[in-house]
C-alpha cells in the first residue's frame, strides 16, 4: 500500500512539476511573442501631420493618457508646457493589481520617444511591445489599434509626434503584480497584416463603429469586476470608478448602451451632442475623466458617426451609481 501511495504522490508531484515547466515556457520563453520592428519611415507632408494631428488630440485622444492632466477638472485638460510628457495614474486601491504609467511620447531623447525608430513606435502603438522587448500592459490600446489603425493612420500619429516640443519627463514604469504581470507576456501578438483603410465619413455607421473603438469607448465604459476584468454581456454598461486628484471624488463611467431605463436611450441626439461639446451629461452637470475635450473637437461628421453607432450599441440593463464629486 505504501509502495502505490509513493508511486501516486511521485507521479503527481512529475506533473505538478510539468505543469509549472509548462508555465515558465508558455509565459517566460515564447512570450512575449514579438517580431523586429520594420524599416519604416513616417511621412514629413504636411498632410499626414494633420492628419496625425487629428487622430492624436481628437480621436484616439493620446494625449489624454499621456499628458499629466487636471484631474479634479471636469475633460481632463492637460497640464500646460506637459503635453505628451507622460503621466503616473496614481493608487487605484489594493484590490487593483497595477499602477499604470503611460509613457512619455515626446521626441526627448532620454525620456521620450527621441531614440526610438519610427518602426518601434509603430510596433509598440499596434503590437504591444516596448523597444527593450517587454510586453506593454494592454491599458495601452494596442490590441484595437492591430485591427483598426492601417499603416498611413499609425505613421501619420508617429510623424505628428515627432513634431511636439521635447519635454525631459519619465513618469515611470507600470508596476504590474504577479501573477498578472505573467499572463500579460502572453498578450501581445506580431501583426500579421495592417489593418484596412479607416471607413471614410461619407460611410457613417461603418466610420461610427471604427470611432467606437478608436476612441477608446469601451476601455471606460464597459463592465469590471473588482480586478478589472470585463464582465461578460455588458460591453459599454458602465459602472468602472475613477478616484480623483486632490480628493475630488470618484468619477463613474455611465452605461452607454440604448437601454432606455438606465443608459442613453433616453438621450435625444442633442443631449449626446452637448456631452461632447459642453462636457455636460443629461442632468446639465460637468463630466469628469470623460475626456469631452478632446472629443469635442472632432469634426461634425465624425461626432454624428458616432452617435449613430451608440444608438446601435445593444441595450444592457445596468444602473450604474452616480459620480461622486466634491
Amino acid at each position: 500500500m505504501k509502495k502505490i501511495l509513493v508511486r501516486v504522490l511521485g507521479a503527481i508531484g512529475a506533473l505538478v512539476l510539468l505543469a509549472v515547466v509548462g508555465v515558465v515556457v508558455k509565459f517566460y520563453v515564447l512570450s512575449p511573442k514579438s517580431r523586429a520592428a520594420q524599416a519604416v519611415t513616417a511621412p514629413s507632408t504636411p498632410e499626414a501631420i494633420a492628419r496625425g494631428k487629428y487622430l492624436v488630440n481628437n480621436v484616439a485622444a493620446c494625449i489624454g493618457c499621456h499628458s499629466p492632466v487636471q484631474e479634479d477638472k471636469p475633460g481632463d485638460p492637460p497640464v500646460e508646457g506637459k503635453i505628451a510628457a507622460g503621466r503616473d495614474f496614481g493608487d487605484w486601491g489594493p484590490e487593483v493589481p497595477f499602477r499604470l504609467r503611460a509613457p512619455n511620447l515626446t521626441p526627448d531623447k532620454e525620456t521620450g520617444i527621441g531614440a526610438m525608430t519610427d518602426g518601434e513606435v509603430l510596433r509598440a502603438m499596434r503590437e504591444g511591445i516596448g523597444r527593450d522587448g517587454r510586453a506593454l500592459f494592454p491599458q495601452m490600446p494596442y490590441l484595437t489599434y492591430a485591427k483598426t489603425l492601417n499603416d498611413d493612420d499609425a505613421l501619420a500619429i508617429v510623424a505628428y509626434l515627432r513634431t511636439l516640443p521635447p519635454i525631459k519627463n519619465d513618469p515611470g514604469r507600470t508596476e504590474i503584480k504577479f501573477p498578472v504581470s505573467m499572463f500579460i507576456r502572453g498578450v501581445p501578438q506580431p501583426l500579421d497584416a495592417p489593418p484596412p483603410p479607416s471607413p471614410a465619413p461619407t460611410e457613417k455607421l461603418a466610420r461610427g463603429k471604427w470611432l467606437l473603438d478608436v476612441c477608446s469607448c469601451h476601455d471606460c465604459h464597459d463592465s469590471v469586476d473588482s480586478h478589472m476584468q470585463k464582465l461578460p454581456g455588458k460591453a459599454l454598461a458602465g459602472g468602472m470608478k475613477f478616484p480623483l486628484a486632490n480628493g475630488k471624488g470618484v468619477a463613474v463611467a455611465p452605461n452607454i448602451t440604448s437601454d432606455k431605463a438606465t443608459g442613453i436611450g433616453a438621450y435625444s441626439d442633442d443631449d449626446l451632442r452637448r456631452v461632447f461639446d459642453e462636457g455636460k451629461g443629461k442632468s446639465g452637470r460637468f463630466l469628469y475623466v470623460m475626456p469631452w475635450s478632446y472629443y469635442g473637437a472632432m469634426t461634425k461628421d465624425d461626432k454624428e458617426a458616432l452617435i449613430a453607432a451608440l444608438r446601435l450599441a445593444a441595450p444592457v440593463g445596468n444602473a450604474v451609481a452616480p459620480s461622486e464629486i466634491k
